[in-house]
């Protein structure tokens, strides 16, 4: 899709999503915090929640920080 079509879609995600999918706290993108998209579903994740998820990902993938 052409750019002005995605930063539109973008947009509408923001006034949309307020929350964090996941424990609900307010969402501040100045603060870390992520919106975008499983698949299609749109979600948000505050910098906490987001954190808990990469490092969930990275313990199934057995990533080391050594």
């Amino acid at each position: 899709p052409p750019v002005g079509t995605m930063l539109l879609l973008k947009t509408m995600m923001k006034m949309m999503i307020d929350n964090c999918s996941l424990c609900d706290e307010k969402i501040d993108e100045d603060n870390g915090d992520i919106i975008g998209y499983f698949g299609v579903k749109p979600v948000a994740f505050c910098v906490w929640c987001f954190s808990s998820v990469t490092d969930m990902v990275m313990q199934l993938n057995r990533v080391d920080d050594d």
